[in-house]
């Protein structure tokens, strides 16, 4: 039988766009225009989840979720927002009201929400509490979780950087590259890899807590680069496959097979990132220092401190820095309370070619500043790790 999914949204043209989308995914399809009568056809029909606006003409899309998770016969229910206001106050607001995803409305959304339905469903129930769930990872390797606040702000250019910088430092060392951007990061694109065994994959085919050789077989060494790597998704539509609940005992076992595991996981707090953040020795953020990013990093550093991350987790790293059009550094860690732990001066054009040449900048500019930097930062790695 198939799962009811309910689709609440006042646009008219946006409702019957996404019935169609999720309707050739195989889902049982039903509408509202209205709150009152979402939380009508919620009772009466009982869908397996929700696709919410967050801005209805007469209930607030929040309010809606209020009610939800403080009616028992509800709270257990799957919602996944799906709205215009994508600021990252705005995502952090509707997930800590217990949605449990949101997707900004914005080119390709459609293949992110049903990536994100598939996996939801793909699990057994939710979590019990509207509050996202503890990371149960063991004990193991290092995981350095890679995030940034606002989009653009070179999340994989800086990861894979580092992640080359610290294999080269530590050459006996088992160090492993995971892209967690979906539907479609550019971790492949900077290192010249594309492979069909992806993470995407893996969640589908392999059910439970995996072996190690079971993993190996996913998993791939990039020579000119030094360390192993695991895609997320070979393409869009196959990010609609991603189970998430496979996530976490995916890395349960990475950690036992590797140590270091570095996470890009691009601008994404969501269900899928959260556990493993949270389970992260270390968390980089990335950041610019203009005003808007600035301001949005204070937020997102407030949500994951919300969510007991210590500050001794964070690592705030300021790329692309330059001239007077940008705040100063001592503005910068004014407004986010917290130390840089350093800057990576402006290299666009650098980094474009050594994008193109699928070389590492590290290597193909050994004395520039920024790959000075990119080793500063591995070895602050490896000084928090014990290394």
């Amino acid at each position: 039988m198939p799962a009811k999914i309910l689709v609440v949204d006042d646009d008219s043209v946006t409702l019957a766009w996404l019935k169609a989308v999720l309707e050739r995914e195989g889902y049982a399809v039903s509408t509202a225009t209205r709150g009152a009568a979402a939380l009508e056809q919620i009772a009466r029909d009982k869908p397996d989840l929700v696709v919410l606006d967050r801005m209805l003409p007469d209930i607030d899309g929040l309010e809606i979720l209020r009610r939800l998770r403080q009616d028992p016969a509800t709270r257990d229910l799957w919602v996944v927002f799906l709205s215009v206001k994508d600021r990252p106050e705005d995502i952090v607001s509707g997930l800590r009201s217990g949605a449990d995803d949101y997707v900004p409305k914005r080119p390709g959304a459609d293949v992110e929400l049903s990536s994100k339905i598939r996996g939801l469903l793909a699990m057994d129930r939710r979590p019990p509490a509207a509050s996202l769930p503890a990371p149960t990872l063991a004990a193991g390797g290092k995981i350095f979780s890679f995030c940034s606040a606002k989009g653009g702000a070179g999340t994989t250019s800086v990861c894979v950087n580092i992640c080359y910088a610290l294999a080269q430092q530590d050459p006996r060392a088992d160090v492993l590259l995971v892209d967690m951007v979906f539907p479609t990061g550019t971790v492949g694109q900077s290192i010249g890899y594309e492979s069909r065994n992806t993470v995407a994959r893996f969640t589908q085919q392999v059910k439970g807590k995996p072996d190690r050789a079971t993993v190996e077989k996913y998993v791939s060494p990039v020579l000119r680069w030094g360390f192993r790597v695991l895609l997320g998704a070979s393409d869009p539509q196959e990010a609609t496959t991603l189970d998430v609940s496979q996530i976490v005992p995916l890395f349960d076992t990475l950690r036992t097979m590797y140590d270091y595991i570095f996470v890009d996981f691009g601008r994404n707090l969501s269900r899928i990132s959260l556990p493993i953040i949270q389970a992260s020795h270390n968390i980089v953020i990335i950041l610019t220092s203009d005003i808007n990013t600035v301001k949005m990093t204070r937020l997102t550093l407030d949500y994951l401190e919300s969510l007991g991350v210590s500050k001794n987790q964070l690592i705030l790293i300021n790329n692309r820095t330059i001239g007077r059009a940008w705040i100063s550094k001592e503005e910068t860690e004014s407004a986010l309370k917290l130390p840089l732990s350093g800057t990576i001066p402006n290299e666009a054009e650098y980094m474009t070619m050594a994008i193109n040449a699928a070389v590492p900048f590290v290597a193909k500019f050994p004395e520039n500043a920024a790959s000075l930097m990119f080793a500063d930062f591995a070895r602050l790695l490896r000084e928090r790790a014990g290394k």
